[in-house]
């Protein structure tokens, strides 16, 4: 929060942090109707990678308490009491949250079909042309689609889309346990952990008490060359975990490695881009935030479509490459 009031002030900081505390409500909610999301209130432990980290993050905690945020400052020794590893402090947040990404897109997609809706996979796009009424699309078999409205949400390939690149590609990689006892867990059962060194590494766990562990993140975005990184990197993260946790010992079961695109300043950009007009939506929900602000981008879209304000559209829009 303190990077993004120091960059666009005070004011749109703190919306943009409260819009993503209200939607981890709003995501428990849309869980409970769809089901079998593995979705789970957390805790986050924000902790310091080093001495020289430790000013910065009781700056944030300072700001986020100023507004209400529900935070608190562990101690080393807290730290050491409560989660069992050694860092020089930690910012404790109440409010946080667990889900199961692919559970959750494909009971999404399973609704949208209940309703009606068609859904389609490996179906390419060719050309988009808008205009006044609507917008065509051409396949790459030669089909023809035409639509009122699109909303371009096709992860990092959407800037395939655009005139000029507005994020960077990066690749990020993770491991998986088995299922750890409850007792070799203890506290990080319920609680997501990260750390404030650049790449961080960052961990929970799942329902059935499995550890996922990610981060050493890197700048290469060519599938080939970074999955052929994955089995050394899946090891480089279980050396970190376990010079944390001396006594738990990291079995990677499962090890992947995905890429994906990060703004400059860590905020998504949600609406359309003059490039096509207002008929064609981006939903780029980017950066650390992605399951939060793909809830805040589906209510912000919605509204610009019906022709509506949202507080949000102009701090996540194009226009503020400009600012």
């Amino acid at each position: 929060m303190n990077e993004l009031a120091k960059r666009y002030g005070e004011a749109d900081a703190l919306l943009a942090y409260r819009a993503c505390a209200e939607a981890i409500g709003e995501l428990e909610t849309l869980a409970a109707g769809l089901g079998d999301v593995d979705f789970e209130r957390q805790k986050s432990l924000y902790y310091a990678s080093n001495e020289e980290d430790v000013a910065l993050l009781k700056e944030e905690l300072a700001l986020r308490q100023k507004h209400g945020f529900d935070a608190d400052w562990l101690e080393s020794k807290a730290v050491l009491a409560e989660y069992g590893f050694v860092a020089p402090g930690a910012i404790l947040t109440q409010l946080a949250a667990a889900i199961d990404p692919y559970r959750m897109a494909y009971q999404l997609f399973s609704r949208v079909v209940e309703r009606g809706g068609e859904v389609y996979d490996r179906t390419q796009m060719k050309t988009m042309t808008p205009d006044e009424q609507g917008v065509t699309l051409t396949l790459v078999n030669g089909a023809k689609l035409r639509c009122q409205y699109v909303v371009m949400a096709a992860g990092y390939e959407s800037q395939a889309w655009l005139p000029e690149l507005v994020a960077v590609n990066r690749s990020s990689y993770a491991l998986i346990t088995d299922p750890l006892p409850p007792e070799a867990l203890g506290k990080l059962r319920h609680t997501m952990v990260w750390e404030s060194a650049r790449p961080y590494l960052y961990m929970r766990t799942t329902r059935d008490g499995r550890l996922l562990v990610g981060g050493d993140d890197d700048d290469e975005d060519i599938p080939k060359r970074r999955d052929a990184r994955v089995e050394k990197k899946a090891e480089g993260l279980a050396r970190k975990i376990e010079a944390l946790w001396p006594k738990l010992d990291i079995n990677p079961t499962f090890s992947w490695g995905g890429t994906f695109a990060e703004t400059d300043d860590g905020l998504p950009f949600f609406g359309p881009h003059e490039a096509h007009g207002p008929r064609v939506h981006f939903a780029m929900a980017y950066g650390g935030n992605g399951i939060s602000y793909s809830m805040i981008g589906a209510k912000l879209l919605l509204s610009l479509i019906e022709g509506k304000q949202h507080p949000l559209a102009a701090l996540f829009s194009f226009q503020r490459l400009t600012r």
